[in-house]
């Protein structure tokens, strides 16, 4: 073994794109980073966003090599609760569902229909460009604290807090808040850890080593346990050994954690809090169950500070049992594709992403066809599920790109 691979580890991987689009893929990532940024406001980021979603689109739409994929039955899905956002809009119309109304197409085409397209065949590059954003942000936000700690005063919001009981170590790097920069930060861990398995490297190593020491000064407990959960997966594509490893390793940490009395702290502040919240949130539903309430004030129409902070009731809070659950099918569905498929070491990485995602959902408030850093990884992640590079299907006669699954 040479230095080279001994740093960088197996730096072979059979392409069959151009190295130029998984980096295209990142942009919309690192674009909605904008939106959850103190650096910026949310104008500005909704602006970036949307504009590297539409340039993405139209990439994939007019490149001539690039065929793209839909799956049929997850957009007829979709499509109905976006006819039920229409609906719910010439009933009661909202700026925010409006937004809705106009981004979730764009969400569709952009993440779930071009993206696929531009990883495939590219994996490992695109999850080590994942994992430098992910250890560009740990190190700002580490580099925060170390000038937080140096002095009394308080330089940064959100820094400083405790971490497993211990003050002063919580950081939230260029976010507003610690859970942004936590779930930021799963992603980023998870990937990382792909490309340790898959590649191997001293660099790598260290890479994951640092995404790991930022995420745990998020002390984002949603994404802890979506981290948890994914990771076993992953690690399971490499090698069915390692999953088994894995569990036991987390069951190991769920103790260890436990015993530090970390846990019983969450469940007595936050998870109770959010459990209020999400009874609230099902009492105000089976008032209006057929629409819902529509997106209205949603903290004061449950009589809580905060709306439900659950990606699952959310949805049917908003659009009511119809709309709701064909939006939450259109997910259901979306995973179960992930799962049938072939188990690699990529599909691993896919499923074990989506799973870590969804785990999050539980604890914090997000749409598919938001353009936040959660929305906008959840979207790409549907696509990777949805997408078949050997798919057989009727081919459209649009220039016979659009295949039909």
């Amino acid at each position: 073994m040479n230095v080279q691979q001994l740093l960088w580890g197996d730096t072979r991987e059979e392409a069959t794109i151009p190295l130029y689009e998984p980096v295209l893929a990142l942009l919309p990532i690192i674009a909605s980073l904008t939106i959850t940024s103190w650096a910026l406001s949310q104008r500005v980021g909704y602006i970036v966003t949307g504009t590297t979603l539409v340039a993405v689109s139209a990439y994939g739409l007019f490149h001539p090599e690039i065929r793209l994929q839909f799956e049929s039955v997850f957009l007829v899905l979709l499509g109905g609760y976006w006819l039920g956002l229409l609906a719910h809009y010439a009933v009661a119309p909202h700026t925010d569902l409006l937004q809705y109304i106009v981004a979730t197409p764009l969400a569709v085409g952009a993440l779930v229909v071009v993206l696929p397209t531009l990883i495939t065949g590219r994996e490992q590059t695109f999850t080590m460009g994942l994992t430098l954003v992910g250890v560009v942000l740990a190190v700002i936000g580490i580099g925060m604290l170390l000038h937080e700690l140096q002095t009394s005063a308080d330089l940064y919001q959100s820094v400083g807090g405790s971490v497993l009981g211990i003050e002063g170590l919580r950081t939230a790097s260029l976010f507003e808040t610690p859970s942004d920069y936590g779930f930021v930060m799963m992603v980023g861990s998870l990937a990382a850890l792909y490309t340790v398995l898959a590649r191997r490297g001293v660099v790598w190593l260290g890479a994951l080593g640092l995404c790991l020491v930022g995420f745990l000064l998020s002390e984002g407990n949603a994404a802890f346990v979506g981290f948890t959960a994914g990771a076993v997966l992953l690690v399971s594509g490499f090698d069915r050994r390692f999953g088994v490893l894995g569990i036991g390793l987390a069951i190991v940490g769920v103790a260890a954690v436990t015993r530090l009395g970390h846990v019983g702290a969450v469940m007595e502040t936050t998870l109770l809090t959010r459990v209020d919240q999400w009874v609230a949130s099902l009492e105000r539903l089976a008032q209006d169950p057929l629409l819902g309430i529509g997106f209205a004030d949603t903290a004061a129409e449950i009589g809580e500070s905060r709306g439900p902070q659950n990606s699952y009731i959310y949805p049917l809070l908003n659009t009511g049992l119809i709309a709701g659950n064909l939006y939450l099918g259109a997910l259901v569905y979306a995973l179960g594709q992930g799962i049938r498929t072939r188990w690699t070491p990529w599909t691993a990485f896919v499923v074990g992403l989506t799973v870590a995602i969804f785990l999050y959902m539980g604890f914090e408030s997000l749409f598919f066809g938001g353009f936040s850093p959660a929305s906008i990884t959840l979207g790409l992640c549907l696509g990777l599920l949805l997408y078949s590079p050997d798919a057989d299907g009727p081919v459209t006669e649009l220039r016979s790109k659009f295949q039909v699954r």
